[in-house]
């Protein structure tokens, strides 16, 4: 899995916020359906799917659905009904708030021993910033965390 999204995260350059929206939609899908499982067969899918919709909620630049599929590993036709499975799954609420993403970003590094907190507030700045440009509502989804 590891390989995987180092290969997500060269070939479809995803930014750590878009990262970080991804672990976003699986603590948001947990909650709105608590079976809701990932395993060893659903993984990829899952995060080609996942990193798919947060580019394009949250960056004003992303790549096609083609190329994802590529990079990815599956069908374009795949793909699109995955996305539009995860749209409404999700209540089509795609854009956490920057606060949301500096949390996820805290609390993943609060749980490893080889990273530290950034003080300099770059991924806070960098997640206003492609929320602002995103034209997104100011939803505060803290909720789902």
């Amino acid at each position: 899995m590891r390989d995987y999204l180092l290969r997500l995260t060269l070939h479809a350059t995803l930014s750590a916020p878009i990262l970080l929206s991804m672990v976003f939609y699986i603590d948001r899908l947990c909650l709105l359906y608590p079976a809701f499982t990932i395993n060893s067969l659903t993984v990829h899918r899952f995060l080609i799917t996942a990193a798919t919709v947060a580019a394009k909620g949250l960056s004003d630049s992303f790549w096609t659905n083609a190329l994802y599929s590529r990079v990815g590993g599956i069908g374009l036709r795949e793909l699109f009904l995955l996305e539009l499975d995860l749209l409404f799954r999700v209540e089509w609420r795609i854009v956490p708030t920057p606060e949301c993403l500096s949390d996820y970003y805290a609390s993943l590094v609060e749980r490893s021993e080889e990273f530290e907190i950034d003080d300099s507030n770059e991924l806070l700045t960098e997640a206003e910033d492609e929320a602002n440009d995103s034209g997104a509502d100011d939803m505060d989804t803290r909720d789902a965390a």
